[in-house]
């Protein structure tokens, strides 16, 4: 007893190519918002991005106000 032979499996198809995007412009607002971020990473690398009050300590009043039930 014989089985019939089996078929040779499908040739791979390539993948299509990427989609490329028509519209290559950025707007100023992108280049903007990409540069400012960029510069705050820059500005926040090192010691200083750790300091968060200057030599005088916290301004600001403390928050004396205690706990209530609840969270309320």
């Amino acid at each position: 007893m014989c089985t019939p032979p089996t078929p040779p499996p499908p040739i791979p198809t390539p993948p299509p190519p990427p989609v490329e995007t028509t519209n290559k412009e950025v707007s100023e607002e992108s280049r903007k918002a990409k540069r400012d971020q960029r510069n705050q990473a820059k500005k926040s690398f090192g010691r200083q991005s750790t300091i968060l009050t200057g030599p005088l300590g916290k301004e600001e009043e403390a928050r004396t106000a205690g706990k209530t039930a609840l969270g309320e």
